[in-house]
């Protein structure tokens, strides 16, 4: 394990957040807040520099220590809370060092995750349609050698010159040709003196494809082809991260909640004991105990299908925990931590900000700015091209050597100029892509907007779910306490026969039911912290190192239950008589 840890602390320096953000904005957003806990600073431009151990999110390296599943419940038939627990109110406790952290998970995901190994090519992708787009504008070499060896008129030329197009839309060439033989006289421009012809020639134009042209507009769109491989690969990071958060968040909760059924069967199994030797004892009647095993049967059962369950999100998880060499892991119990993270609302400020700096940060207005930015292009070519073709032509050429023939009509310098031109009368290709570019720029300018308006709702939509989420757990905490509280008075009304084993379990079912859902509750709280980071488009390596430092919580729950209060003889006595009491009854 030491060479996979080693690689995550490889991509946290290669990979940093200033390789990750598309665009840093210029201060950190205000209208969340997160106090010392969730947001970290976005000016950072250095990689981080691991110091020591401890600046390092761990994968756990201890396969062979005890499994946190598979550890002895409490030995008591009651519901033994941590002794260490806080009565009220959220504190914090030792995180194990042998837990997986989400830090890692995210880690592994930066480093070989599939889709974003994928996304990664997309740079060298542009750069290879850069290049081939400026291949247009390559000086090529050319050459021949064309020979009439038999007929009337036997001659032979060679020739061999360069030639290219410029970046204004023109062509140049220069070369060497040589005619020997006797030629048709309609051809008498191929025979040169002894020394042969230099020529040289030259078009621009003057009008269609002087400002733009075909072979620049490749080049340009190859160039913002290059501009969108960095917010492609953060756009591939912010989606893997946002399903391997909620992986890494189901898996902790649904460990948890394996702990709690097998909390809930261990009482069971206690009391069942109790019972064989009351019932051996002539204690207990028959009935209780075969009724008991029902209870343990019921509760091994979904003990069976919550394991079920676990080890589905595991296998889920092993698609963004990856090992040293890039193959799925699927993480051991003894990896599942044992509590939540604390809980820390961010505060409300100023949502105008906030939704200023996601939108600079987050990759999918800018893909649509660049694609638009590309359809311009388009645009503007196809309203150069409704411009005549009028193109400035010279040509020069001059031979060397003895005269050819004895005209004497080879030696001087010759030189060619004018102009050339064309224009199609209706023009319909021109108009016809001007027509359909400025469609599709109105079109990519709506989901533009669209895209706006969908960030802030995002943004809303995770500020309110994570409000509400916190309210939930401080709900589903005084519901679990509250639960466990009346559990014990009725367990004690139980011991003295008040009464019977159906509705104790009953109890203890809706307990444990209540236990469960203080779980899920914080398991959306983190999915909604998940939500309002890539929201802003934070990056998500940098947030999840930082909720990887919270210390862990001290809310009841499976292996930190809440304590159980000491019942005196007579004030129970005293308070199951008013309870059992009919309604009225002190009026008669």
């Amino acid at each position: 394990m030491a060479r996979l840890v080693a690689g995550f602390v490889t991509t946290i320096a290669t990979y940093s957040p200033s390789a990750v953000v598309a665009q840093t904005p210029p201060e950190q957003p205000a209208w969340v807040s997160f106090p010392a806990l969730f947001v970290a600073q976005q000016e950072v431009a250095e990689p981080i520099v691991p110091e020591g151990d401890a600046a390092v999110p761990q994968i756990p390296n201890d396969p062979e220590s005890a499994a946190v599943l598979d550890s002895e419940p409490t030995s008591s038939p009651r519901y033994t809370p941590d002794p260490d627990a806080s009565s009220s109110g959220e504190a914090a406790v030792t995180r194990g060092e042998g837990d997986l952290r989400l830090a890692d998970v995210i880690a592994s995901l930066y480093r070989d995750y599939p889709s974003i190994a994928a996304a990664r090519q997309q740079n060298a992708l542009a750069n290879g349609l850069l290049v081939e787009a400026y291949g247009a504008f390559d000086t090529k070499l050319q050459g021949y050698s064309l020979n009439e060896p038999v007929g009337f008129y036997q001659n032979y030329r060679h020739g061999i010159g360069v030639a290219r197009d410029t970046w204004w839309g023109g062509y140049v060439s220069a070369g060497y040709q040589i005619g020997r033989g006797e030629f048709e006289p309609w051809y008498q421009e191929r025979d040169t003196n002894d020394g042969g012809e230099f020529k040289v020639a030259i078009v621009t134009p003057l009008l269609q494809g002087r400002a733009i042209d075909p072979r620049r507009v490749a080049v340009f769109q190859a160039s913002i082809d290059r501009q969108m491989a960095e917010p492609i690969v953060q756009q591939s990071i912010l989606d893997a991260s946002r399903d391997a958060v909620n992986a890494y968040w189901q898996w902790v909760a649904v460990g948890a909640m394996v702990e709690a059924q097998r909390e809930l069967l261990k009482l069971a199994e206690l009391r069942g004991e109790q019972f064989e030797v009351g019932f051996e004892a002539g204690k207990f009647a028959e009935i209780d105990l075969i009724l008991n095993r029902q209870l343990i049967a019921e509760r091994r059962a979904k003990v069976l299908e919550t394991e079920q369950k676990f080890r589905s999100t595991a296998f889920k998880l092993s698609l963004y925990l990856r090992n040293e060499t890039g193959q799925p892991l699927v993480p051991p119990d003894s990896w599942l931590p044992m509590h939540f993270p604390v809980i820390e609302l961010p505060e409300l400020n100023d949502f105008e900000s906030d939704l200023a700096a996601a939108l600079a940060r987050r990759p999918e207005p800018r893909l649509l700015q660049l694609e638009i930015r590309q359809i311009q292009f388009d645009r503007q070519l196809a309203c150069n091209q409704m411009l005549p073709r009028l193109d400035f032509v010279a040509d020069g050429s001059q031979d060397m050597g003895a005269a050819a023939s004895s005209k004497r009509d080879k030696g001087d310098f010759e030189l060619v100029i004018g102009i050339q031109g064309e224009v199609p009368i209706q023009r319909r290709k021109a108009r016809g892509k001007i027509q359909s570019t400025t469609a599709k720029i109105f079109q990519l300018n709506e989901k533009l907007r669209l895209q706006q308006n969908r960030i802030g709702a995002e943004l809303q939509t995770a500020y309110n779910a994570l409000v509400l989420s916190s309210q939930v757990v401080e709900q589903a905490e005084i519901s679990l306490r509250a639960a466990f509280d009346s559990l014990e008075r009725y367990r004690f009304a139980f011991e003295r026969g008040k009464i019977d084993l159906i509705y104790l379990n009953l109890l203890e079912s809706k307990a444990n039911e209540t236990e469960i859902k203080l779980v899920e509750a914080q398991q959306r709280w983190f999915a909604a912290l998940a939500d309002m980071q890539l929201a802003l488009g934070l990056d998500p390596l940098d947030q999840a190192m930082i909720v990887s430092q919270l210390p862990a919580s001290s809310r009841p729950g499976p292996r930190n239950l809440p304590p159980a209060k000491d019942l005196k003889l007579d004030q129970f006595e005293e308070d199951w008589k008013m309870h059992t009491q009919p309604r009225g009854a002190d009026a008669e």
